[in-house]
């Protein structure tokens, strides 16, 4: 081999570890990025679940908004406890019956849930009792029935009704 040969296959083969070694360092280059892009790619994928689930929970709070207000109704917030209680006097007044309010307190049900804690006796004709207990039964108001008592003979009956409703919290 003469001397320009060997010249020649140096410089190829310093070319070719240049190249090969530029290849490599590109190659793991990519790598890298590639595992940085799914990282990427994963926490993009996470933040549009959540945007998603943002957009279903607005959605839900926005159409559910009539319903919850209907719900809302059917409990008593603690200012309103004196017009429930004008308002059951008021009913009594309609049915016929006198009324006494015997209880009042504010208590909290085994789960910690503020409750009015009421009581009437009512006095009046039989039917007059009979439809003002009904009445009560079917109050628009969340609340629960601890006891209900009616006596009487003829023309002179008694009612007892211990009522427990639900106070916003």
């Amino acid at each position: 081999m003469t001397k320009q040969t060997v010249t020649t296959l140096g410089v190829a083969s310093l070319y070719f570890m240049i190249v090969a070694s530029v290849m490599v360092y590109a190659f793991v280059s990519v790598r890298s990025q590639k595992a940085d892009a799914l990282a990427l790619a994963t926490t993009l994928a996470e933040q549009t679940s959540k945007q998603s689930v943002a957009r279903t929970v607005a959605t839900t709070i926005e159409s559910t908004a009539a319903l919850r207000e209907e719900v809302s109704t059917y409990f008593l917030e603690e200012k309103e406890t004196i017009s429930f209680i004008t308002e059951i006097e008021g009913l009594a007044g309609v049915l016929g019956v006198t009324i006494e309010t015997t209880a009042l307190d504010m208590t909290k049900t085994a789960e910690g849930r503020p409750e009015l804690k009421t009581g009437f006796a009512v006095k009046g004709t039989r039917a007059a009792v009979l439809r003002f207990m009904e009445a009560i039964e079917t109050l628009p108001y969340h609340s629960r029935i601890a006891a209900l008592q009616v006596t009487g003979e003829g023309n002179e009956w008694r009612g007892q009704v211990d009522i427990f409703v639900t106070i916003k919290p």
